[in-house]
């Protein structure tokens, strides 16, 4: 992926570095060699200043859904995944503020009682990263990432979450989060709304995911037609529909392709600068709703998160080189 797609975006946007944001599973960081990850960025020209660390393991296999949730935070794998990753980061990473993005909390039918040792282990994490603060001189963020049907999926959620962490200057130094504009959309939460809470609540905003989803009117049999493509098996694609009998929540796609009436939101990733995708409308004025609503902060890392090129239908999947920098060149 380095020497392909990532050098040609590079090369196509006239840049002698671009900026992108890595995933490592917990086999890859757990891997000695993992820190020669720096010669290969170098050789490319990228830059990473965060971490996707919310897939733990394997994020492209055939059937991944709710195993994306898994180990959650109450569980000391997570922990230590995330210390580790914590640690490469420093390793390869670029400047004096650096993020992780994680796994909020994790699915809420996989997490009953958990939610105290979820509080016990990221009190721990904190103490963790300060330590590697003090030796580094990098601070790490590790941003937790609401998402539909999870233990924090909205930002009244995760203040919640942050009342319970406790008022050591530490948890506020140490955690933040990651606000991804689909997954708010999906939920119906406003974007300004969102970002406001935590601005009041002084929780950093340390990552942004620009994302957009499809929009649909149920009602239009073409629009019900094309949603059919996008059922596919490898992950989970959490859906509201809005209808004049209130808002109504799906776990997944499959369930709402019966429905003939409102307009529903489905949380497939489709590429941000798209105002339609087929027939269908995007959410991609979310996008700008949210980055408008957002203070200016020189570390906070802002970046596309287009992770379903391979799962879109071929009729508007362009290639994958071309869709990438026609996504950033959209944002810039």
């Amino acid at each position: 992926m380095l020497d392909g797609p990532v050098r040609e975006v590079r090369e196509r946007l006239g840049r002698e570095s671009i900026e992108i944001g890595l995933w490592l599973t917990d086999a890859v960081v757990s891997d000695p060699n993992v820190k020669s990850l720096q010669d290969d960025l170098d050789r490319v020209g990228a830059v990473v200043r965060g971490c996707n660390g919310f897939p733990q393991s394997s994020f492209h296999a055939p059937v991944v859904k709710r195993s994306v949730y898994r180990p959650h935070w109450g569980d000391p794998e997570r922990l230590a995944y995330t210390q580790r990753l914590a640690e490469v980061l420093v390793a390869i990473g670029s400047g004096p503020v650096r993020e992780i993005s994680t796994v909020p909390i994790g699915h809420q039918e996989l997490t009953t009682g958990v939610l105290p040792s979820a509080v016990r282990h990221l009190q721990k994490l904190v103490l963790v990263l300060a330590d590697l603060e003090a030796s580094s001189g990098v601070r790490v963020v590790v941003d937790l990432e609401p998402e539909p049907d999870c233990l924090l999926e909205s930002a009244s959620d995760v203040v919640r979450l942050f009342d319970q962490l406790g008022d050591d200057p530490l948890i506020r130094r140490h955690l933040g989060v990651c606000h991804d504009v689909c997954h708010a959309a999906v939920v119906r939460e406003s974007q300004s709304h969102a970002i406001k809470t935590y601005i009041d609540a002084e929780i950093r905003i340390g990552k942004v995911q620009c994302s957009s989803v499809p929009e649909v009117d149920l009602s239009v049999a073409e629009q019900r037609q094309f949603l059919t493509q996008l059922d596919e098996p490898r992950w989970l694609h959490q859906a509201s529909v809005e209808s004049e009998s209130g808002l109504q929540r799906f776990e997944d796609l499959t369930e709402v392709l019966d429905l003939c009436q409102g307009t529903a939101r489905v949380h497939f990733h489709v590429p941000v600068h798209l105002d339609q995708v087929g027939p269908l409308q995007t959410t991609r004025d979310e996008i700008q709703r949210a980055l408008s609503a957002l203070p200016f902060d020189q570390d906070r890392i802002v970046e596309v998160e287009t992770y379903a090129w391979s799962v879109l239908p071929e009729s508007v999947r362009p290639p994958l080189v071309e869709g990438i920098v026609l996504e950033l060149e959209s944002l810039s």
